[in-house]
């Protein structure tokens, strides 16, 4: 380790970061004591905690459940993505590029063979079946498995701040990962619950509701344990790959791929349909050129500057929670009343409606590939089990609160979306009401960018591993590139939020297909095929007719979602 400079109690200085060594994580690098004893807050070295008197407690504690949904997300992504061997290999060490960032390091990589020095890289072996150089008929080029560069703490904003020293740890707190998993959870999905009630009434809605929560959550445990078949696996793809070689792990790209495409789609819908309520009059088209002008600059900001836009899901899906009861506790007549509750049903009011439900249902239930992240990033992984049921039993009473309660408010005239209904009913708190359409409007604008950002970086690194593409670029070559094919894609996103014919649709498509598939079914697969000589009679059959249910309910799901 190179010496140390006169910079190094100061580690929020740029010198000081430069001159760090560039292969070693923050909490491996020695700090002096003077340092922490320097700072506003009060700070126990032994608990390696602030002190709950701490004038800074509050915000340092919000800064580092921040700084841990962001660092686990992050490396979601980063661990994610399948990329060209020589995307990894050499990088231009110029000042473009943020030794800070394992994003900016995979968008960033020169292909310059002759005059780019070698950056150490860390690369991971799962199941030991995949070779240097091993083809695949869906990804052409060579493949390398997921590249992590040793620095592993994504979070950038928390990794030299002596503010955020818990910021910068690499593993999260049993609470923080609880956190981490309920935000990952609770999204958009919450929003077409009541539809998903009111196409299958409640008996059939109810049983949908506890097999996918009994489904989703069981199939969470499973997943810590097919990562143990692995050497030093800890993403989906790794399971995948773990399970069926290569081709699995191809297949979860695609997967993952496909589905944020879809959620983007799903949150150009979204934020088209707050537009109309807040400023009706406007057809769909206009509707949708103003979305593509809202989102589109969202792209082009750094992903550490979106960071805090991590904890806006949660919010708001709990203030939309909050202000529907409130509307249905204080309204004295249906529609829209709890004390007067709409006409609902048993049974369905069409059978043919309940394949539809599903998907709007299962929706809810989406998130488990990144629970591998948030296993990996655990402090105490042993905790993994108690951490999903305690996850669970929150989002699942949120659920249930929010599908019975709304269904409940309006029956048969529950719209697309919950937030239709509060808008539209007159008797409501009309500001109120406002507020939690435009806390949903603006839940699309903060999450875009952070969803399509794998999608950029997938086509980036693609596109600019091909030497003569990477020579061609040279300069300002690359930006305008960048540039272009971010509009590109965010065209096409809004594009297909055109030609779909709603936001139902799109969570019944997510749903089914997509929550199904990576959350019930494969998980389900994968924990067959490692473990099927171990596995009890009893536990086969029932993975068995799990599956079988799952992929039914993915296959009728998807149909329906297209009718």
């Amino acid at each position: 380790m190179a010496e140390s400079s006169g910079n190094e109690g100061n580690w929020s200085s740029p010198a000081a970061r430069n001159q760090a060594p560039r292969n070693i994580h923050p909490s491996q690098i020695s700090r002096p004591e003077h340092q922490y004893q320097s700072l506003d807050a009060r700070y126990d070295l032994e608990s390696d905690h602030f002190l709950s008197g701490s004038p800074q407690s509050i915000k340092h504690k919000l800064g580092s459940f921040v700084g841990s949904y962001s660092r686990t997300s992050m490396m979601f992504m980063a661990e994610n993505l399948s990329v060209p061997i020589t995307a990894t290999r050499h990088l231009e060490d110029d000042a473009d590029f943020d030794t800070r960032s394992t994003m900016s390091f995979l968008s960033r990589w020169d292909s310059r063979r002759d005059t780019a020095p070698q950056i150490d890289i860390e690369r991971r072996s799962s199941a030991g079946s995949f070779g240097a150089g091993e083809y695949t008929p869906l990804l052409l080029p060579k493949l390398d498995k997921v590249p992590t560069i040793s620095i592993t703490s994504i979070a950038e904003d928390y990794q030299f701040d002596p503010h955020s020293i818990q910021g910068s740890a690499q593993k999260s707190s049993y609470l923080q990962s609880v956190f981490n998993s309920i935000n990952i959870l609770i999204g958009i999905g919450i929003l077409s619950l009541p539809l998903g009630f009111k196409c299958a009434g409640w008996a059939v809605g109810g049983t949908v509701f506890i097999f996918c929560c009994g489904l989703t959550m069981y199939t969470a445990k499973l997943l810590s344990r097919c990562l143990s078949c692995g050497e030093n696996a800890r993403t989906y793809g790794d399971m995948g790959d773990a399970a069926f070689g290569l081709h699995g792990r191809v297949l979860v790209s695609m997967l993952f791929l496909t589905e944020l495409i879809t959620s983007s789609v799903a949150l150009v819908v979204l934020l088209g349909d707050g537009i109309q309520s807040l400023f009706p009059g406007y057809d769909t088209l206009t509707v949708r050129g103003i979305s593509w002008l809202v989102v589109t600059p969202m792209l082009f900001l750094p992903v550490r500057q979106l960071s805090y836009t991590s904890l806006f899901g949660i919010v708001s899906a709990g203030a939309l929670l909050v202000i529907m009861l409130f509307d249905g506790l204080t309204k004295q007549e249906a529609p829209g009343s709890l004390l007067e509750p709409a006409d609902t049903t048993l049974w369905p009011e069409s059978w043919s409606t309940v394949p539809l439900s599903f998907g709007l249902i299962m929706a809810g239930f989406a998130g488990h590939a990144v629970l591998p992240s948030v296993h990996h990033d655990m402090d105490e992984p042993k905790h993994y089990n108690k951490m999903v049921n305690t996850t669970y039993v929150i989002v699942t009473a949120v659920y249930a609160l929010m599908a019975s309660a709304g269904y409940a408010m309006f029956g048969s005239y529950t719209m697309e979306e919950i937030t239709q209904n509060l808008s539209s009913t007159p008797g409501y708190n009309q500001a109120l009401n406002r507020f939690a359409v435009i806390l949903i409007a603006l839940n699309p604008i903060a999450k875009y960018a952070l969803t399509l950002n794998p999608v950029n970086l997938t086509w980036e690194i693609w596109l600019f591993s091909n030497d003569k593409v990477d020579y061609f670029c040279g300069g300002d070559k690359r930006k305008v590139i960048k540039f272009i094919g971010k509009l590109l894609v965010s065209t096409l996103v809004v594009t297909l939020a055109y030609l779909i014919p709603g936001f139902d649709k799109v969570m019944a498509l997510l749903g089914a297909f997509f929550s199904v598939t990576i959350s019930g079914s494969f998980p389900l697969l994968c924990h067959m095929k490692l473990f099927h000589d171990t596995m009890p009679k009893w536990e086969m059959a029932l993975n068995i007719v799990l599956f079988i249910i799952s992929m039914a309910m993915a296959i009728l799901g998807t149909a329906w979602s297209f009718l």
